[in-house]
């Protein structure tokens, strides 16, 4: 499943590339939450409580409302990188990293959303991208998000961007996210 998923998005990644006619990756819809708020209005990533039942993914309206968070640790790499709470559903959202792929390493596959922007402003490249997931005890995924580079395979080689890891041990009073 991990293959067919990514390699779904890096085939859509490409046809947008190259301006295939109709060619948009697939994937949830964007939710129109500001990325241009402050750090300062992030709230803790446990800041409410999270719910012990699961509950449905959110809405846009849900996504549109939801408070932006601050992630366990993020390092340089995701520092253009967003974070929105809703419920106990997290969603980080990249919108200037040119985005190639986006790929579930392992863990829980139940509710894992990616999207990545098709091409804006005159590029041939995408900008921007998003995953979407669960947080709930007992959890544990490892997400990476992957960009073009120069490499062997020349000027679009996917090369790791930011890797995203979440876990919620049964002992622990609250869950850990990182992206760096």
């Amino acid at each position: 499943m991990l293959l067919a998923l990514m390699g779904a998005g890096v085939a859509s990644v490409l046809a947008a590339a190259s301006g295939a006619p109709g060619a948009q990756p697939g994937g949830a819809p964007r939710a129109a939450a500001s990325a241009t708020a402050d750090a300062s209005d992030e709230l803790p990533l446990d800041a409410a409580p999270f719910p012990p039942e699961p509950s449905k993914q959110p809405t846009a309206a849900e996504w549109k409302a939801a408070p932006r968070v601050r992630l366990s640790r993020a390092g340089p790499a995701a520092a253009g990188c967003r974070a929105y709470r809703a419920r106990e559903w997290l969603r980080i959202r990249c919108p200037e990293l040119t985005v190639s792929a986006i790929s579930l390493l392992g863990g829980k596959t139940e509710g894992v959303a990616f999207w990545i922007d098709p091409p804006r402003g005159g590029s041939e490249l995408p900008r921007g991208g998003e995953v979407m997931f669960p947080i709930r005890r007992g959890d544990r995924r490892v997400i990476q998000i992957l960009t073009f580079g120069p490499g062997y395979d020349g000027p679009f080689t996917l090369l790791p961007a930011i890797v995203i890891q979440e876990q919620w041990l049964e002992d622990e009073p609250a869950p850990t996210v990182t992206a760096s």
